[in-house]
């Protein structure tokens, strides 16, 4: 720890909503991916994140599908995925091209191999950015101390700045594609979400 330094935290809203949505192609708009979510639910914030989650990995039910534009799509790229996987006994990932085989895997369904790609895509994503943020951050004194697969927590040196944090924060939000929360803290049990000044 610096003795003049705190801890920084940047922590992705609704990373995998938003990672599915770049891969199929859907534009949420501007704001929060659950308020936007939760509207069409009818329900409120934290119920939204609920049942997204359950609609990801448990299953998109078809009045869901019917009614709700981004599942729908999801929907789709489900079924595509589910045919290519049973048509070549293997799927590719989004990013890499990386093989998801069916001689590895027994007891599949569509929902499985969805699960298993986006876990991938989530991973290769993550490494290529942080390919990129390694370089950013190499020069400063501060340094990224954890990363868990939606945040990651900065060591961070005032010496190095406002300019440290916002490089470093373009870098994880890819210019704006993926909207991160900021918290500081001298320890990582407090934590306070600070707003961008």
């Amino acid at each position: 720890r610096f003795n003049n330094g705190i801890l920084v935290e940047m922590d992705y809203d609704a990373y995998h909503l938003r990672l599915i949505a770049d891969i199929i192609g859907y534009n949420f708009p501007n704001g929060s991916v659950h308020e936007y979510l939760s509207k069409q639910y009818g329900v409120d914030y934290e119920e939204s994140k609920k049942l997204s989650f359950k609609y990801l990995y448990g299953g998109i039910p078809k009045d869901i599908s019917a009614n709700i534009p981004f599942f729908n799509q999801v929907s789709e790229y489900i079924k595509d995925k589910w045919h290519e996987y049973n048509r070549a006994f293997s799927v590719n990932s989004d990013i890499y091209n990386r093989k998801i085989s069916k001689k590895n895997l027994s007891d599949m369904n569509p929902n499985k191999v969805f699960n298993y790609l986006i876990q991938l895509n989530e991973t290769e994503y993550n490494m290529k950015m942080l390919s990129e943020l390694t370089k950013i951050v190499k020069p400063y004194k501060s340094e990224l101390v954890l990363y868990q697969y939606d945040s990651f927590l900065f060591d961070f040196c005032l010496d190095d700045g406002k300019k440290f944090l916002q490089e470093v924060k373009s870098v994880i939000e890819q210019n704006g594609k993926f909207p991160v929360k900021v918290s500081k803290g001298i320890n990582y049990h407090e934590m306070k979400e600070i707003v961008e000044k």
